[in-house]
């Protein structure tokens, strides 16, 4: 049997989507295969999520806030922010989409919110004299942590992503930035091919600075539609089924995570 050139040069449609490392948004709920004492199971994507009573953390993640949040909760321990469900806000701050550099009133601003973050860290919790040169577009940094919950890595990729912005100063913002940042957190050697770019490549924010998948599109929405409902709390705001609390009053304040109810 002969090959025609077509199926020396393109193969299948998955060789496409690898030579332009794009995919079309799919269609319907993604699916990953999660190990078992039984063997191999194929599972939904959403079954990685918390139960619905679980405290949620609302905030954006170009914050002081969230690294300071990333810092208290997501160490290792009781205070792990395995019991706290992240939810990412993205507030209309009036930055273009490729992000805002150089000097002005909004670095000015974002000066004055990491001044009061460092006053509330602890001993160990370390965070940068300085914002970084860039102040990215919320949306891309929020489509790239919810596709991150959608394949069942979301805290594995927010701790990326806060890294490489408040650490590294990297814009992460920029979809080409992204494609640097998150491979080693997202591909797995042993994945097979299935022309997923977000598992084979890392790759999760479009050009566009959109999300690819419908999973984690409806997902964004959801987190904004709930946060305007609450009345848009921030900087940080933790709500649970007795109420809210925000700012300072979201995080513990040591090794242990809040207790007692919620402020109203």
């Amino acid at each position: 049997m002969t090959t025609t050139t077509l199926d020396r040069t393109v193969g299948t449609p998955q060789a496409f989507y690898r030579r332009h490392n794009t995919f079309p948004r799919f269609v319907g709920p993604t699916r990953r295969r999660a190990r078992s004492e039984q063997g191999d199971q194929v599972q939904p994507a959403v079954a990685h999520r918390k139960p619905d009573h679980a405290p949620e953390l609302w905030v954006d993640l170009t914050s002081p806030w969230a690294y300071l949040a990333h810092l208290r909760l997501d160490r290792p321990g009781p205070a792990s922010g395995t019991e706290v469900r992240w939810c990412v806000t993205q507030p209309e701050d009036g930055r273009p989409v490729a992000g805002l550099r150089g000097p002005g009133p909004e670095q000015d601003r974002m000066r004055e919110e990491l001044a009061a973050v460092r006053a509330l860290a602890l001993d160990g919790e370390e965070l940068p004299g300085d914002v970084p040169a860039v102040l990215p577009h919320p949306r891309a940094v929020a489509a790239a942590y919810a596709e991150g919950v959608d394949l069942g890595k979301g805290p594995q990729v927010r701790a990326a992503l806060l890294h490489a912005y408040w650490v590294q100063g990297r814009d992460i913002g920029d979809p080409e930035v992204l494609r640097r940042v998150l491979p080693p957190v997202l591909v797995d050697d042993d994945h097979p091919c299935d022309g997923d770019p977000r598992r084979e490549f890392g790759y999760v924010v479009s050009p566009a600075r959109e999300p690819l998948s419908d999973a984690a599109y409806h997902l964004l929405r959801r987190w904004q539609r709930r946060w305007v409902e609450l009345g848009r709390p921030g900087p940080l705001a933790l709500t649970g089924a007795d109420g809210i609390r925000t700012g300072a009053a979201a995080l513990p304040a040591g090794p242990t995570p809040p207790a007692g109810p919620l402020a109203a």
